[in-house]
């Protein structure tokens, strides 16, 4: 598969994870008990729903900023309902296809910075962020808004969650 890029393999792979995200949030949005959706949690010791699209969105951005080499934006994840996070995901799917996939791949080898918290920052090639953190993080926290909205009694299925990503791959 000579053809596959490292756009394909980071950009275009988490603009696929964004409409994944809008598809089963614009989905639950639609439930009787939508209202309560952005506080649920799948166990006490996890963080809500709102963590986690705040999170998809926020590492979609940061992906950007980072592959771009643009300076990483402060991120204010106030949005508390479900039409707030709608806006959040659409906002950060919007800046994603913005993206030159000319540019990104010259980002494969750059190095980018990447803050630890309290174990203060690394700096890995753009492959490695992408490998090793962005790509795995994203998947974690889109995975686990669909499991919150799914334990809540949105009906969504398998399809809901792996349609934006088929889409484009299918004849």
């Amino acid at each position: 598969m000579s053809d596959f890029t490292f756009y394909d393999g980071s950009i275009a792979l988490i603009e696929r994870a964004l409409h994944s995200l809008l598809a089963i949030l614009n989905k639950a949005a639609q439930h009787p008990d939508a209202a309560s959706f952005p506080g649920a949690r799948l166990a006490d010791d996890m963080k809500p729903l709102t963590f986690q699209v705040h999170t998809v969105c926020d590492l979609a951005r940061k992906t950007v900023f980072r592959l771009t080499g643009a300076p990483v934006q402060p991120l204010e994840d106030k949005e508390q309902t479900m039409a707030e996070l709608i806006a959040k995901t659409e906002s950060a799917l919007a800046l994603v296809k913005t993206v030159d996939p000319k540019q990104i791949q010259e980002a494969a080898g750059r190095q980018v910075e990447l803050g630890l918290g309290a174990k203060g920052s690394v700096n890995l090639s753009g492959k490695g962020y992408v490998l090793g953190f962005a790509l795995p993080n994203v998947f974690f926290h889109l995975q686990t808004a669909y499991a919150i909205l799914r334990m809540k009694g949105v009906p969504l299925g398998k399809a809901d969650y792996l349609e934006s990503f088929m889409q484009p791959v299918l004849p």
